[in-house]
């Protein structure tokens, strides 16, 4: 049963299980909720006098929840989904609107950001936590302040600056599937109250949690290593400067790999019979692949950032935010999740970016603020990409009969120019009632072009870490390349009342935009036209409000989302050939609604309780595919990664086990309802309703320097099927990757 905002009658119990930490609350001690301070709007502020749905996470909060990278955050916080995807890239959806495309084409629906610096590549935003003072998800369209790829919200990830005082932190760890973590930081002044210095780095290194059958080892294993350090000058009272460089390397053995969902047949000989198949059952266990590439998974990123800050006089801060960032990745992933070229897929990535964003912020202590500056930015993305498809067959007959090759590889040169200037206006009208008012302006080209070339002679493949790009050893195909500008106009109104000290109300209505481009897998004319970019009108209306005497938050959301143009990609086999075809286009309409309720309460000042919950209910309005000049009605698919319920329960308590000991309990629960993870929402690939839990025990010196911790993370094991590739049109199959089974760990921290 459900009520009038489609919400069943399942979700108020979990409501009901999420706000009963709340009435639990007694006024026992002294202790109060931490003042949580943001940069949600571009300025220092508390969170709770913010008029903007955020999650904001410190160090000690991500401690609690285990989070060594940013998937770890996704379910403490109100329909929020961050995981990995099938190229190591990051996949991210707030409030139903993301993008799960790991090409470059694809921009993210979902901004991840580094110190105010947009990440432009999805696989380079899947970030460690390390050297974190916090991390804020903004929910909701910020097509204002921060514009570009921020339609569904902003992931704002903010490094620790150095400090003005010696301080050192280590943590060393091991555990389940022979797993080796390291992390560690030193900061201090290097010139008393004129230079200061830090340097942070993590390491992380495991088996896979797959065994592969083709191979005899396993497959997913991790390796890797990240760094940051950083400089920060007081050359006078009014001037800032922060110097940061941030690198990432990655070197496992091998690529994280699909299982088959379903059964597929291939050809293990090209050269024989026509009808001479071979078919392969679906994986009989879900960490259980077979498949015969995948030995190359291998990522280098480098960035440096340059922040200057002014205060020019009482009235205005003015900021310059520099940053040049490097990206390399390559890849071997077997999608069609068998020991046979099928669908064998080679990926080499080589990006750049450069980022200029002018800023400048009023306050004069009266009624009226403002934020405004410019912003550029500038991609250059060079893509190879291969396929191996000596195996595959349609209708038992050898791919090459229908005009594909045995190997093909492609290379796409993407190149984009972003510009916008934006404002942003707050008045307060009266001591307790105060409006906002804001809006971005966003001019973008970009330029894209493809080179073919197919190779018939079966010696040669794609799956190498060195194969022949676009030697001439091949056949050409046809270059196609194409050039197209978008603009958007995206502003912002909210209004914001004070009830009481502790209690804000405020509504706001805010308009999104994600840039639209070109399909980096097309192969035609026809199919490299170009998409157009998604837009959405979001309206929502908050609660924020602070109890018995700030032992006790509770924030509250209500959001209505217009959600048109939706970038999305279609697979299918052409009725007239046959031939498999992939288009990206804008297909879809969607209206996406929904509650959100967050809490944090500290009874005592031994126990810390929180709680989150997110319902949606999302539909498409529309959702026509078009294959081969055949259009089919689709609507009634499931959003991706869009569950109707999602919540979380966490409690950690600490105590004395003697003068010189203390220790901490903690235990956390989330719950996610049944939901689509991929856009043909097929039976095979939904992931069914789960529930996840996590415990640690830790014991520590009283002065906090050591500290030694047992955790353990999905208690139940659950198996969670992270991302599914529906590809039965060609070549017949469905995978599924999978996220970590159950996981103990031990680590020692010190700090000092």
């Amino acid at each position: 049963m459900r009520n009038s905002l489609g919400i069943s009658v399942k979700s108020l119990a979990i409501f009901g299980l999420a706000i009963a930490p709340a009435g639990a609350i007694h006024a026992q001690e002294s202790a109060t909720v931490e003042e949580i301070v943001v940069t949600a709007r571009r300025r220092a502020e508390n969170l709770q006098d913010v008029p903007v749905a955020v999650s904001a996470f410190g160090e000690e909060r991500i401690s609690s929840l285990q989070a060594d990278d940013l998937s770890g955050l996704q379910y403490a916080t109100p329909n929020f989904y961050f995981d990995e995807g099938d190229a190591s890239n990051a996949v991210v959806y707030l409030r139903g609107v993301g993008q799960n495309d790991s090409l470059a084409f694809a921009d993210a629906g979902v901004g991840v950001y580094v110190d105010d610096v947009f990440i432009a590549r999805s696989q380079a935003a899947f970030l460690e936590l390390f050297d974190v003072e916090r991390v804020e998800v903004l929910r909701g369209p910020q097509g204002t302040l921060y514009g570009r790829n921020t339609i569904g919200g902003a992931v704002k990830f903010v490094s620790r600056r150095p400090t003005d005082e010696v301080e050192a932190y280590s943590e060393v760890g091991f555990g389940d599937f022979d797993s080796v973590v390291a992390k560690g930081r030193l900061s201090g002044p290097i010139s008393e109250g004129l230079v200061y210095a830090k340097g942070a780095f993590a390491f992380s290194r495991r088996d896979g949690f797959n065994g592969n059958l083709f191979t005899g080892g396993t497959d997913g294993d991790v390796d890797n290593l990240a760094g940051r350090f950083g400089l920060y000058f007081t050359p006078n009272d009014d001037v800032e400067i922060d110097l940061t460089l941030d690198l990432r390397r990655e070197r496992p053995d091998t690529a994280r790999n699909p299982s088959r969902t379903t059964s597929v047949a291939g050809i293990p000989d090209p050269y024989g019979a026509p009808t001479a198949l071979e078919t392969f059952s679906a994986s009989p266990d879900p960490y259980q692949v077979d498949v015969n590439a995948g030995g190359l998974s291998n990522i280098d990123a480098l960035g440096l950032t340059a922040r200057i800050s002014w205060q020019a006089n009482d009235d205005w801060v003015l900021e310059s935010i520099t940053s040049r960032r490097n990206f390399e990745f390559e890849l071997n992933l077997d999608t069609d999740g068998t020991p046979l070229k099928l669908l064998d897929v080679y990926l080499y990535q080589d990006q750049s970016q450069l980022s200029q964003e002018f800023r400048g912020t009023y306050d004069a202590g009266g009624p009226l603020g403002f934020t405004g500056g410019f912003y550029y930015f500038h991609d250059d993305d060079l893509t190879f990409s291969g396929v191996d498809n000596l195996s595959a067959s349609i209708f038992g007959f050898p791919v090459t009969a229908f005009g594909l090759s045995i190997a093909s590889l492609a290379d796409t040169d993407q190149i984009t120019d972003s510009s916008a200037v934006f404002g942003d206006f707050t008045y307060e009208l009266s001591d307790r009632l105060s409006v906002s008012a804001g809006a971005r302006y966003t001019i973008e080209n970009k330029e894209s072009s493809r080179r073919f070339e197919n190779f018939f002679d079966p010696t040669v493949s794609v799956i190498q870490s060195q194969p022949p790009f676009l030697s001439g050893v091949g056949t050409p195909g046809v270059v196609i390349r194409g050039e197209e500008d978008f603009e958007a106009f995206t502003p912002r109104v909210s209004v914001s009342y004070d009830v009481s000290s502790d209690v804000l109300l405020y509504g706001s209505a805010s308009r999104g935009f994600k840039s639209g481009g070109f399909s980096g897998r097309a192969n035609s004319d026809f199919g490299f036209q170009p998409f157009k970019p998604e837009f959405v009108w979001s309206y929502e209306t908050g609660l924020k409000t602070s109890w018995n005497d700030g032992r006790l938050v509770a924030n509250a959301a209500y959001f209505y989302n217009d959600y048109t143009d939706i970038q999305v990609t279609s697979f299918g086999a052409d009725p007239q050939t046959g031939v498999f075809v992939d288009l990206f286009t804008n297909a879809a309409a969607a209206t996406i609604q929904g509650l959100e309720l967050e809490i944090l309460a500290v009874p005592t000042d031994r126990l810390t309780l929180s709680a989150s919950l997110g319902l949606m209910d999302a539909q498409y309005d529309e959702f026509d595919i078009q294959v081969g000049g055949v259009v089919t009605d689709v609507s009634d698919r499931d959003l991706v990664n869009t569950p109707e319920v999602s919540g979380s329960l966490a409690a950690t308590y600490d105590f004395d086990l003697s003068a010189s000991l203390t220790a901490t309990l903690h235990g956390d629960i989330s719950y996610r309802d049944s939901y689509a993870n991929e856009v043909t929402d097929s039976p095979n690939l939904r992931q069914d309703t789960y529930w996840l839990s996590n415990a640690f025990v830790a014991v520590k010196t009283r002065d906090g320097r050591w500290e030694a911790r047992a955790g353990i993370r999905n208690i139940g094991d659950e198996t969670i099927r992270v991302q599914g590739f529906n590809i039965s049109a060609f070549p017949g199959v469905e995978t599924a990757f999978y996220g970590a089974p159950r996981i103990y760990d031990f680590r020692l921290i010190y700090r000092y």
